[in-house]
């Protein structure tokens, strides 16, 4: 499944740290691409190139001064929208139907999001209905629409070798000459 995230309202200052870390997820966790909607803000798409320069290529990070542009392109496209709202649906009762799909974008919140967003996407999905981060929400709602499949990145300069205790972090030798 090709999945790629798009971050809805994205405000300068108030939440680069947060949609970094929706930049982070998105990578880490096996989406393509991260589409920033909102305020335009190089400062998110900067962190994703910096730490693709050092941990492996392969994601994408992007601005776009219109979500509903973004959303319905996507879907012309075959893509599923999948919205991420505390007040949708439980993961659990539709999970296997999202999974179905070979194309999915799934939009997460910043700033309140318009009834247009719930009223466009195929589907409304809550990883859980009480308050919390959309970073969660994210993080969760990927692991599980792609069942925890690790993704791999091209040339990384650095690779952790998992351990019981401690760091193990090996350095790519850069060849001279």
């Amino acid at each position: 499944m090709e999945a790629v995230v798009l971050r809805y309202g994205h405000r300068m200052v108030r939440d680069e740290r947060v949609t970094t870390h929706c930049c982070l997820v998105s990578r880490a966790l096996g989406a393509k691409k991260i589409i920033l909607c909102g305020e335009q803000d190089q400062t998110p798409i900067k962190a994703v190139e910096e730490v693709s320069k050092r941990w492996g290529a392969g994601f994408q990070a992007e601005m776009s001064g219109s979500w509903e542009k973004e959303l319905t392109e996507h879907k012309k496209n075959n893509f599923k929208a999948v919205h991420l709202t505390m007040y949708g649906q439980p993961i659990e009762k539709k999970i296997k139907q999202i999974r179905k799909h070979k194309k999915i974008i799934v939009i997460i919140g910043s700033q309140k999001v318009e009834r247009k967003v719930y009223e466009l996407a195929d589907y409304n999905i809550a990883v859980t209905n009480q308050p919390h981060s959309e970073i969660a929400a994210l993080a969760i709602f990927l692991h599980e629409a792609l069942k925890g499949k690790k993704t791999k990145f091209a040339n990384p300069e650095l690779k952790i070798t998992p351990s019981l205790r401690g760091k193990n972090v090996k350095k790519k030798t850069r060849a001279t000459g």
